[in-house]
């Protein structure tokens, strides 16, 4: 049998949920060690900055596991305006925003994900503040910035799936 023209269409591709989860992660976590750095600082804009660019951290991953990084910049938007406000921010405003800017998403996957990220995220918090002891100095810009990469990887996890996987 030879192939023709018309077998050779092209079929979509799902991105990975496991990579984007692990691109997600490592860059959330390189922007909030940038945070944790920064913020001893008297430089309240450069921290404000970082802490913006937060909710960016699981759509680069996204779109790095994709394959599409840089091509939607309405999503990375929607993500910076999404962590405006801290906490609250990545549970409520970060998936409303980012499914505004870019629809291909699901609203309730992005919802679902940031939940399931925060959660995670406080868990592993209070298990580093358990296991390091009672000097806050020592642990809590560590398990910040695990609580953020928790965060980003799970959110970052839970954007694939979608029409927005299709080449």
């Amino acid at each position: 049998m030879t192939r023709s023209t018309t077998m050779a269409a092209v079929q979509p591709v799902a991105v990975n949920p496991w990579m984007a989860a692990v691109y997600g992660g490592v860059i959330t976590a390189i922007i909030a060690i940038a945070f944790h750095f920064l913020l001893p600082m008297n430089q309240p804009i450069l921290w404000g900055l970082a802490l913006l660019l937060i909710g960016v951290g699981p759509v680069l991953g996204y779109q790095l596991a994709a394959g599409k990084l840089g091509s939607d910049w309405k999503t990375i938007i929607g993500g910076i305006l999404g962590s405006i406000i801290p906490i609250v921010g990545q549970l409520l405003l970060w998936p409303l925003f980012v499914w505004l800017f870019n629809r291909s998403f699901s609203l309730g996957r992005l919802y679902l994900g940031s939940i399931i990220g925060i959660i995670l995220g406080v868990a592993v918090f209070f298990l580093v503040a358990t296991l390091m002891g009672q000097d806050p100095y020592s642990w809590v810009g560590l398990a910040w910035t695990l609580a953020a990469s928790m965060w980003g990887g799970a959110t970052a996890a839970f954007m694939t799936g979608g029409k927005a996987d299709a080449r």
